[in-house]
Formats: C-alpha cells, sequence, structure tokens
C-alpha cells in the first residue's frame, strides 16, 4: 500500500474496512462513494493483479470464505472437547480414525436441532396447502437444495399431487410468474439467500401462491415465506472436507412433511400409492419390506 497513488490507497482501504460489502458493490458505486472515476477503480484492479473488477471481487469472496473456514477450524480446534452433533478437529490426511463417528455426531445432531425445532403446526399447515393445491412448484439452487428439490418432487408426484421441481434460475422466475391463487411453491435452501429464489418467491406472492420455505426462519427467504419450516445451519460448524450435515435435516423434513401431506390426502393417498407400487412391481416382483411408497 505503500506505493499506491492517493486514489488507489482509497479503494485499498476501502476493501480492508468492509470486505463484505465490497464484494456486493458495482464500479460504479465504489467510484461514487469514494470520489474517482471508474477507470481509476478498473486500473486500480490491474495493479493488484486481478483481469478487472468481476475478477477481483471473485478472488476477494475466495478468501473470505477460505479466512471464514479458517477461523472455524480454529475454533473447533481450541474447544476443550465437542459435545454431541458438534464438529471436532479434523484428523490426518485421508481422514484418519474416529472420522465414521465425528460425521455420524454432526449428522445426528442436525437431525436432532431439526426435530426440536420444527413447529409442527406449521408443518400441518404447509401439508394442508400442497394437499389442496391446484399445482406445486419446487423450488432449489446449487448443491444439495437443487438435489433435493427434485427429492420433494419424487415423493409428492407418486401422491397424485401436481408437482413440478425447477432448478434453473430463468425456469424458476417464468412459472412462478404463471402461478395463481391456491398453488404452492415450496423453496428449499441451505442459507435462504439466493437473489434468485428470494425474486421468485416476490413473484409468487404476487399472484397469490402460498410460499412455503425449507430453510433457516432467519434468513431472508424464510422471513418472507408464508410458511417456514426452520432447519438451521449448525451453530458449530463442520470440518473442511465435510459435506453439510444440513441435508439430512432438510430431508428428514422433506420425509415429514410428504408424511403430513398423504395422511391429509387420505384415502386417496393410499390408492395412488398401491397403484404406483402395482406399476414397479412388474418389473422385479414383490420386494419384502419395501415401502408401498417406493
Amino acid at each position: 500500500m505503500e506505493s499506491m497513488t492517493r486514489s488507489d490507497l482509497k479503494i485499498a482501504k476501502l476493501i480492508l474496512k468492509s470486505p463484505n460489502d465490497f464484494v456486493r458493490s458495482s464500479v460504479r458505486s465504489v467510484a461514487a462513494d469514494l470520489g474517482v472515476s471508474e477507470p481509476t477503480v478498473l486500473r486500480f484492479c490491474r495493479t493488484v493483479g486481478c483481469e478487472g473488477f468481476k475478477d477481483l471481487k471473485f478472488r476477494l469472496i475466495q478468501e473470505l470464505a477460505l479466512a471464514q473456514a479458517q477461523a472455524d477450524q480454529r475454533e473447533r480446534v481450541a474447544r476443550p472437547a465437542a459435545s454431541a452433533g458438534e464438529a471436532r478437529p479434523v484428523g490426518e490426511a485421508g481422514g484418519g480414525e474416529g472420522v465414521a463417528d465425528r460425521l455420524f455426531d454432526t449428522i445426528i445432531g442436525a437431525l436432532t436441532q431439526t426435530r426440536d425445532s420444527l413447529n409442527e403446526k406449521d408443518l400441518q399447515a404447509a401439508a394442508a396447502a400442497i394437499a389442496k393445491a391446484g399445482r406445486v412448484v419446487i423450488y432449489g439452487i446449487g448443491g444439495s437444495s437443487a438435489a433435493l428439490a427434485t427429492e420433494i418432487h419424487n415423493r409428492l408426484f407418486r401422491l397424485d399431487v401436481p408437482a413440478m421441481a425447477f432448478t434453473d434460475g430463468y425456469a424458476q422466475r417464468m412459472s412462478a410468474a404463471i402461478l395463481s391463487p391456491g398453488d404452492v411453491a415450496v423453496f428449499l435452501s441451505s442459507t435462504g439467500r439466493p437473489r434468485e429464489l428470494q425474486e421468485s418467491m416476490e413473484l409468487a406472492k404476487y399472484y397469490k401462491a402460498v410460499c412455503v420455505a425449507i430453510t433457516d426462519a432467519d434468513s431472508p427467504l424464510g422471513r418472507d415465506a408464508d410458511i417456514c419450516l426452520h432447519v438451521g445451519l449448525s451453530p458449530s460448524g463442520v470440518e473442511e472436507f465435510q459435506p453439510n450435515p444440513m441435508r439430512f435435516a432438510q430431508l428428514f423434513v422433506i420425509d415429514r412433511l410428504a408424511y403430513a401431506v398423504a395422511s391429509s390426502l387420505g384415502e386417496r393417498a393410499h390408492l395412488m400409492l398401491r397403484r404406483a407400487r402395482g406399476s414397479v412391481a412388474w418389473l422385479h416382483g414383490i420386494a419384502p419390506q419395501q415401502p408401498i411408497g417406493d
């Protein structure tokens, strides 16, 4: 920084002061806030070795994510002992002994936390809305949320619920724009923050669809939903190489929701499941102990 120009120094200090805000800014807003020209901001990006403003923001957000992961890891190592459901220090390369126990503990912790915090009244309200819906659209973006959105569809279609899953932002917006009163839009997200989902929810609510979110109740998506089935991230975090155990908690909520929808449908659900089971029995015969829903 000692070798920087006065304008470059302003930009550098802004990044160091508020890096999280900077990655959400634009060239125009940075230039306006600091009283410099937009070309000055772009020259700064090249000065620090980046191809442009987007490249600078992308590399900065990678560093922020890494710094947070390292801070979480130091906290876990410093903790005297991990209670049930909390991640413990990472072992040697390849995992080492105890990995299975640590992974199992975080999964059980996530399931227990979700079971204890899930509001039964909200669950039944969501199930009732889905059971009588004209159609159900299911939205998930990226990672496990997109995969679990298709799992919700997998649970509902066999109950004769007219459901479709969308994992593309454009398709989500278009489908939300053709919803009507009596329809239900289900939103699945680990963080409750993806802008695509928030905008699709705004559209769905505008057209009077019931919006159900399976996410953190204190997130933007959770707060805006008509019904939020709370699933929160573990306060203790997880190891760097570990897949997020939150997806097990989300799957638990999905299964509880599907069970409640089936119960709400009653005999209709029984009939549809028997017909679905009969159709696949022709392919592999009758499998002992297999649930009729699968």
